[in-house]
């Protein structure tokens, strides 16, 4: 494994990321605001494909139902919030507005926009580039593998921040970025036991739709009020730590995952695939 040809990797990544971030602000106004984010969402993907290719990781795309269906089992306890969050949602719209205020159209729209900026754009980001770049970068070992699932779970909550545009309580956007480090690092150590990015993606879409199908689909409040959403899906006090118990737990159960035991089978899986590239 070429380890310096992922750490120059990493570093054309970051600047490439950036420059696309802020060119990508003058691609506006073409449609409505969802629109936009999903036209920003597809060139972002796109962005990351090219990366994961011209790096030689086509691997870390492929599509298997096997390691789907484990993926899923794997993050049992997610999938299982996940599902109750959809049931809750749904039951609690309907008895409250009986049909969603958001037009079907909207909610078509609304609904692809968020799999693919949330579902492959977040997930291709965190798990298929900085994840598998760095985990290649350092080398297939626990620390190397840890380390890699550690960072980006970082920029996974990070990139949260731009939830503060607009938003008039910065606290519930806080939160947020704290919870979602926690759940980064989850993604990480289900999408190490699985090798499956397609079951974190889908994982991630079905989480966020579960959770905003009442307040943006029912409500038919925009994602400009993503910082209500928090607090109000958190409960409104003790918002911070709320979402450091959150990361705590997640932490917990992403450790127990990837232990020593099914951490080595994780590990020879990587050499092997290392060896035929």
């Amino acid at each position: 494994m070429n380890k310096t040809k992922y750490r120059l990797g990493i570093i054309l990544f970051i600047v490439v990321y950036f420059v696309s971030t802020i060119l990508l602000q003058f691609i506006n106004g073409i449609g409505a605001g969802m629109v936009d984010y999903m036209i920003h969402s597809i060139i972002n993907v796109a962005m990351y494909i090219v990366f994961i290719l011209a790096f030689g990781l086509k691997k870390s795309l492929r599509f298997n139902l096997k390691s789907l269906g484990e993926g899923i089992v794997v993050g049992g306890a997610f999938t299982l919030w996940t599902v109750f969050n959809i049931f809750y949602y749904i039951i609690r719209g309907i008895k409250e507005y009986g049909t969603p205020l958001m037009e079907t159209k909207g909610i078509i729209i609304f609904v692809i926009a968020i799999t693919i900026g949330a579902g492959m754009g977040e997930e291709f980001l965190t798990r298929g580039v900085l994840f598998n770049f760095i985990r290649s970068a350092i080398g297939n070992t626990k620390a190397g593998i840890i380390t890699a699932m550690i960072i980006p779970s970082m920029a996974f909550g990070l990139i949260h921040l731009g939830n503060l545009s607009g938003c008039s309580d910065p606290t519930p956007v806080y939160a947020q970025v704290i919870y979602a480090i926690g759940i980064g690092f989850l993604f990480n150590a289900v999408y190490v036991r699985c090798g499956n990015i397609w079951a974190c993606s889908i994982l991630h879409a079905a989480f966020d739709l579960s959770v905003m199908v009442y307040f943006c689909i029912f409500r038919n409040e925009g994602l400009e009020g993503i910082g209500s959403l928090v607090a109000e899906w958190l409960g409104y006090d003790a918002l911070i730590l709320k979402g450091v118990a959150i990361t705590v737990g997640f932490f917990a159960v992403g450790l127990f995952l990837i232990r020593d035991s099914k951490l080595q089978k994780c590990i020879e899986r990587y050499e092997n695939e290392a060896l035929e590239n």
